[in-house]
């Protein structure tokens, strides 16, 4: 009688901590430099203080990397979707994005509107920004103050660059026509052009409160140079794997030396190159070249290297940058615009309890405070809170 042998395999061990959830076609180093981007955001609106918030707010901004990986990412997503289910199809899916960032920003601003009433509740933190400027909720008559709202004249000013990002994707069809037409040299030309004229006339183009610190003809640069990059993405991604160690090189030197520059005129002397030029000096030009209104070349150089070379550097240890920091900014990247209007709240919320307030607390008391609020963003988003009802 023939014995059959058989063969016991013991279950593979699984993982402590699951991997995040790898959509197809994703760019996971992009999405981690998206991540980055949110978690600068967080610790830079709750207004806390200490290194790590100088740190993160002097040579990496968000705003910056939102808005330029929000341009790559439409036009990887929309440019293909342009190419195949054609122009009229593609215009109604960008418009109808437009029209639910448009609703939900209005339904925030009412609810923050609402909140201001509310005793207790510390408004000024997010109705009052610390660069200068309220969030309007202040009208007499009740219609003026409905149209604030309306027209997003209003709002907190945690959240007033949703007034550029709507604008810009209710615009984007037409830099696809172009790119369509292989027109990206004169897109690019007039995109420049609209940023000098943005810099040079000081009115603003929308109603809205983000034409203040983001005015959408110097801003619309990064937006439109992100959409063009993303419908190349191809041909890009072959150049760079074609001169990938050069290009890393150069643009982590450029980082570095901005980063270094940016640092010692923010007076943080990593150098002590004042003794070579004076303090005052690198004062007036981080002044002249650093405000954000404007988007100056230097800031704009600055912010930009530092975060190519943070996503050539997850690109390039993509599998270990999964498992490691992509625990927790994956899940940030992937739901960014569900954050922005989270993090709302939150800040609201953590400025309203008076024994968490920054002269209280110190320098690690803020660090806990900031790493508290990330926590739970982050449960937020892994448990799928209010997902029903707060788009992503």
């Amino acid at each position: 009688m023939a014995v059959t042998a058989r063969t016991i395999t013991a279950p593979a061990a699984e993982p402590r901590v699951p991997a995040p959830p790898r959509p197809a076609g994703r760019d996971v180093a992009l999405d981690l430099v998206r991540g980055l981007a949110i978690v600068i955001l967080l610790v830079n609106h709750l207004r806390y203080g200490g290194g790590l918030e100088v740190v993160t707010h002097t040579v990496l901004s968000a705003a910056e990397v939102l808005v330029a990986v929000s341009g790559v990412v439409v036009g990887m997503v929309f440019g293909r979707r342009w190419l195949a289910d054609g122009a009229r199809a593609t215009t109604g899916m960008l418009l109808r994005r437009a029209r639910k960032l448009y609703v939900a920003s209005v339904v925030v601003v009412a609810l923050v509107g609402l909140l201001t009433l509310v005793p207790g509740l510390n408004a000024e933190a997010v109705t009052v920004s610390p660069h200068g400027g309220s969030a309007h909720y202040d009208h007499d008559h009740p219609l003026r103050l409905a149209l604030a709202i309306i027209t997003l004249e209003a709002g907190p000013w945690q959240f007033n660059i949703l007034g550029f990002f709507i604008a810009a994707i209710a615009l984007t069809p037409l830099v696809l026509v172009a790119l369509e037409r292989g027109r990206w040299p004169a897109l690019l030309a007039l995109s420049w052009a609209l940023w000098l004229l943005g810099r040079a006339w000081p009115h603003d183009v929308l109603p809205m409160q983000s034409e203040g610190p983001f005015p959408i003809l110097v801003w619309q640069l990064l937006f439109v140079h992100g959409v063009v990059l993303g419908w190349h993405r191809d041909a890009v991604g072959r150049w760079m794997r074609a001169h990938g160690g050069a290009l890393l090189g150069a643009i982590v030197a450029v980082a570095l030396v901005a980063a270094v520059l940016r640092l010692q005129a923010k007076g943080l002397e990593p150098f002590g190159l004042s003794a070579v030029i004076g303090r005052e000096d690198w004062t007036a030009w981080d002044l002249a070249h650093y405000e954000k209104t404007t988007l100056d070349p230097a800031r704009v150089l600055t912010m930009m290297t530092v975060a190519a070379a943070a996503y050539l550097g997850f690109r390039r240890f993509e599998p270990l940058a999964e498992r490691t920091v992509g625990r927790v900014l994956l899940p940030l990247g992937r739901n960014s615009f569900y954050l922005f209007i989270m993090h709302v709240f939150v800040c609201l919320a953590v400025a309203s309890v008076p024994f968490l307030a920054a002269e209280r607390v110190g320098w690690g008391g803020a660090v806990a405070v900031q790493a508290g609020c990330l926590a739970l963003l982050w449960l937020m988003v892994t448990r799928r809170f209010l997902f029903r009802w707060v788009p992503r």
